[in-house]
């Protein structure tokens, strides 16, 4: 079945203006589309050219936006495999042979943006993922609902009663991970809109910003602004890293600055956190409980250091 029976993403989508997005900081504005336009740049690159043409014609793509190119194609794999009829999901698992090992992160978060228009767990179910890593395509399906449904369907999930659920939780991420762009970089308006949602929400919510901010970039002066404390978990972005930062073989300056400023070690050190961390919750089944003690072992090694 051909990529082309995939919708094309118009540029148009990330515009921070026409989603009604905070547009205040120019700077951060520009950045954070950029990144976003990355995004729709590997989906619509896979859709029109197929997986065989991806690599060749991402190549000019700056090494800053890549992985967030690679998110992008994620998502169309997965979306085109959960339109096939049968078992597994083929193209996607051609993309993690093709570029996984440089992007986990981004890759399975960009998977579960099919969160948009079906339930996350058909990915988990169709494809060949990460045992651990496969839980974020739930913080995929936060972000891309939070960042595309509009202010309709995030008010109604800020009122939404909490449930201390392991799969509510890591969507919680993924919303925190939006705010960042919703919010434009802006800490005083993400604490606000932090603020409306229930008390349990907001360490999961501030997880989700710490990782937008390391990822993305657009910070600069706001890293003084944002929250340090345990109850406020910005300072623990070493669960996004696992492995990928020295494998992609480019470790963006705004990758470093933010792990530094936020949990107070270098990029390779917030690695090894979570490569001892996944040691220690490897011996059995890699459910979604397993991969919630992962965090939070990550999270209390972060708190030691800020």
């Amino acid at each position: 079945m051909s990529t082309r029976i995939l919708p094309p993403l118009p540029t148009g989508l990330v515009d921070f203006g026409n989603r009604g997005f905070r547009t205040s900081n120019p700077v951060a504005r520009a950045l954070l589309e950029r990144r976003a336009a990355a995004f729709l740049l590997g989906y619509n690159t896979l859709r029109r050219n197929g997986i065989e043409e991806l690599a060749n014609r991402l190549d000019g793509c700056p090494l800053d936006d890549l992985g967030f190119a690679y998110e992008g194609a994620a998502f169309a794999a997965a979306a085109h495999d959960l339109l096939r009829p049968g078992r597994g999901s083929p193209l996607l698992d051609a993309m993690f042979a093709l570029a996984g090992d440089r992007y986990p992160h981004l890759m399975h978060v960009g998977a579960g943006w099919v969160g948009l228009v079906a339930r996350p767990s058909l990915v988990l179910r169709k494809a060949r993922l990460d045992p651990l890593l496969r839980w974020l395509t739930l913080d995929g399906a936060g972000f891309s609902r939070a960042f595309l449904r509009g202010k309709r369907w995030n008010a109604r999930f800020t009122r939404a009663a909490w449930s201390a659920e392991p799969a509510h939780t890591v969507l919680h991420q993924g919303v925190g991970r939006a705010m960042w762009f919703m919010e434009c970089a802006d800490p005083a308006a993400i604490r606000r809109r932090i603020a409306e949602f229930p008390p349990q929400a907001h360490a999961e919510l501030w997880s989700g910003v710490g990782l937008a901010v390391c990822y993305a970039g657009g910070a600069d002066e706001a890293l003084d602004d944002l929250p340090r404390s345990p109850a406020e978990p910005v300072a623990s972005p070493g669960s996004g890293l696992r492995g990928g930062a020295r494998r992609a073989g480019h470790v963006p300056a705004h990758t470093a600055t933010g792990v530094r400023e936020l949990a107070g070690v270098s990029v390779t050190e917030a690695v090894e956190w979570t490569v001892v961390a996944a040691h220690e919750v490897s011996a059995g089944d890699l459910d979604i409980a397993a991969y919630r003690q992962w965090q939070h072992l990550i999270r209390d090694r972060a708190a030691r250091h800020v």
